[in-house]
């Protein structure tokens, strides 16, 4: 055991050496639950915390899209938090994050910070007696989880380095068990991190490669989703949407398109069946049709897609507009073959203006 943990020590440090400009953070987040709706029973703690714990890297320019966002700052985060009071407990969020510098001064860079992952929660709704039926704000332990700052950073020696400002980081589940209200929670940050080598205040773009998008795509995605019913403690039912798309890059960072998108829902379906609806067609019936824009923030196999979209029929009524905003994972990309160019991993949450349906998860590809 002790020869395993020194081999793993001697790795750290060899990779530690061999990746400039990494660093260890940790910011202090003080703050207060914010109370969006008056549906939600609790109040909000008097005062919430959490301390979040960075491993943080400097993009050194030796790929395409460091230059064409600034040479922004990655980064792998874990956020402890405990929002002062029994009724919400505490969570525990694990994500990915980047950083982009809005401004520059010879002592100081203020910046613009987005992340998202998986978060667990220590108290959810629940409807036995045992536990606290006024806690409505989370119907699950497992949830996503959005971390936002603005701020400000200085190094004040070859190491060491201060940051502060403003956060705002949300926990909820995508509708996927009721009820979904959510945790937003709001307030300043201050830390500081430690880089072993040393800050560098240069940069130089060493990519000497091509970019490697093609201009022009056409494409197809399939994704699956679930959601329980507006009845807590309901059925959970199952959607399967498809959807093709033509689209095209630019400025190597962006990607545009527009498309078809067809949804079924199994909900609806079942909803047309108990109610002797449509009988024989309740398949049929069961299906949204959509077109839809959509943008593609790209960081190299990472992508951050917005969509808007338009329903083209309504079967059950409801908003006549939907958004989804999310993450890609391409784990192919060769966009200069003329067949198979890029293939993606989705996930990507789907809302009617403030409002969660579903978090859909799928694979897409583009020729």
């Amino acid at each position: 055991m002790r020869l395993i943990f020194s081999i793993a020590f001697l790795g750290l440090i060899v990779s530690l050496k061999c990746m400039a400009q990494v660093s260890f953070g940790a910011n202090y987040l003080g703050g207060k639950v914010m109370l969006h709706t008056s549906k939600i029973h609790i109040q909000a703690p008097n005062y919430s915390q959490a301390l979040e714990l960075s491993y943080q890297r400097q993009s050194q320019g030796n790929q395409y899209w460091h230059k064409r966002y600034g040479y922004p700052e990655t980064s792998f985060n874990m956020a402890l938090v405990h929002y002062g009071g029994s009724e919400l407990g505490t969570a525990i969020g694990i994500y990915p994050a980047i950083q982009f510098s809005l401004l520059k001064t010879l002592k100081m860079i203020f910046f613009f910070r987005i992340g998202g992952g998986l978060a667990f929660a220590t108290q959810r709704w629940n409807r036995l007696p045992y536990s606290d039926s006024m806690n409505n704000i989370l119907g699950s332990r497992i949830n996503n989880f959005t971390m936002i700052q603005l701020g400000g950073k200085m190094n004040i020696s070859p190491h060491w380095s201060i940051r502060a400002g403003l956060h705002f980081f949300h926990i909820s589940n995508a509708a996927a068990r009721q009820p979904n209200y959510g945790i937003n929670t709001s307030g300043f940050f201050i830390g500081s991190a430690y880089c072993p080598q040393h800050h560098s205040t240069t940069i130089t773009n060493n990519f000497k490669g091509s970019s490697p998008y093609k201009k022009f795509i056409l494409g197809a995605t399939a994704s699956i989703s679930f959601a329980e019913d507006k009845v807590t403690d309901g059925p959970i039912y199952p959607n399967y949407t498809f959807g093709i798309l033509s689209g095209w890059h630019w400025r190597e960072k962006f990607r545009s398109s527009i498309g078809l998108d067809a949804a079924f829902s199994e909900k609806m379906r079942s909803f047309y069946k108990n109610n002797y609806l449509f009988p024989g067609k309740e398949k049929s019936q069961a299906w949204r049709y959509s077109v839809f824009l959509a943008h593609e923030f790209l960081w190299g196999r990472v992508g951050l897609p917005l969509q808007l979209g338009y329903y083209l029929n309504k079967p059950l009524g409801g908003e006549p507009i939907y958004q989804k905003v999310g993450l890609n994972y391409h784990f192919i990309r060769n966009l200069h073959n003329h067949k198979l160019g890029d293939a993606y991993l989705m996930l990507q949450l789907k809302t009617h203006y403030a409002s969660a349906e579903y978090l859909e998860m799928g694979l897409g590809v583009l020729f």
